[in-house]
């Protein structure tokens, strides 16, 4: 995890114009219990070539948040409010028909649960094929024109090296099967694979690489830094692994029940965290040739239908002071590109501490 490499191409965030800018994102379910909020003022901004990562815990919001930027949270059983904001447009404001022309095209989302996102009915070639012919149609008419081949034979020359390029072999086998047919690890290449087909400028990566083996996961990682580099796409990449965010990530978000605590770039949340839950994290991964008992932030992230009010993480910080109960802490600028939200940087609360 020492080990962190920036994106090089990235130019400081005052800059560049994001691709996309979340502005108090909140969002609550309604469940027999009550209303859970489940997202509280979230903010945060997304750059050309840059890959963020969200981190946290189980329970933290994560996916609801990769969820919440292409509205996809059934309006039924959720609340969101806010805004998404990409290419001028809200899309949280957008009507379904409006978000079809984004979403799998301009922004794609691998989701974590792979298979439940492959449609059982179709195999996995003609899906395949399918999003060929609607995004690559000038692909394949340069290769028809290259190799005097048909139609048929270049969509299926350019789906097989789509999906040799995320690791799959026997191609023409896999093209025939269907969603039931393959392993977790198959299906989250083969969606990677289909995300991936569009050139999308913005790609959501919720836990794309839990179900693969190391040698795999290091081959999607690269070709992941390889997409922000030559096609300046835009990677949320949500992860509860810090040393995957190390290796991959630009800038790191801490999320905690909801609220992005911290968000920093990945050298400076790693050599120097300053929340105390970030801190925690840190504390709790593994560190290679230490034989040292691993740590562990106590307690469990609160019930959200009943969310405690003031700071949400302090019943478990061991820094509380009498406001963390009492007020939600803003986001306070540390330095350049780094923010944290916690009442410990804020000079005029010290006196408040508990001896």
């Amino acid at each position: 995890m020492n080990n962190i490499t920036l994106n090089k191409n990235l130019k400081p965030a005052s800059e560049v114009e994001p691709v996309l800018k979340v502005r108090d994102l909140n969002v609550a379910f309604n469940i027999p219990r009550g209303q859970a909020k489940i997202l509280e003022g979230v903010n945060f901004d997304l750059f050309p070539k840059e890959i963020l990562a969200l981190v946290g815990e189980t329970g933290s919001g994560k996916s609801v948040t990769a969820r919440s930027l292409l509205n996809l949270i059934p309006g039924r059983s959720g609340e969101t409010k806010g805004q998404v904001l990409f290419a001028e447009n809200d899309l949280l404001l957008m009507s379904d028909k409006e978000l079809q022309r984004i979403r799998g095209n301009r922004i794609s989302m691998v989701f974590q649960n792979p298979q439940s996102s492959i449609n059982p009915v179709f195999t996995l070639g003609e899906q395949i094929f399918r999003l060929i012919r609607l995004y690559l149609s000038a692909a394949v008419e340069d290769l028809k024109q290259k190799t005097h081949c048909s139609q048929k034979q270049a969509i299926e020359t350019i789906a097989k090296e789509k999906l040799n390029e995320v690791g799959l072999t026997d191609i023409k086998r896999t093209l025939k099967l269907y969603a039931n047919e393959i392993s977790g690890g198959m299906a989250q290449r083969y969606r990677i694979a289909m995300a991936l087909i569009s050139s999308p400028e913005i790609l959501i990566a919720d836990e794309a690489t839990s179900a693969l083996d190391v040698t795999v996961q290091a081959h999607i990682l690269k070709l992941m830094k390889d997409l922000c580099k030559n096609k300046q796409t835009a990677i949320l990449f949500i992860t509860h692994d810090l040393g995957i965010a190390a290796q991959i990530c630009d800038r790191v978000a801490v999320m905690y029940a909801g609220r992005i605590v911290e968000i920093a770039e990945t050298k400076k949340i790693f050599a120097n965290p300053l929340h105390p839950y970030t801190k925690g994290l840190l504390k709790a991964v593994p560190k290679l040739g230490k034989n040292e008992p691993l740590s562990f932030v106590p307690g469990i992230i609160p019930d959200l239908v009943n969310p405690p009010v003031g700071c949400r993480f302090h019943r478990r910080c061991d820094h509380i002071m009498n406001i963390c109960r009492k007020q939600k802490p803003e986001s306070l600028k540390f330095e350049d590109n780094h923010n944290v939200s916690c009442f410990l940087y804020k000079q005029n609360h010290k006196e408040n501490r508990h001896e």
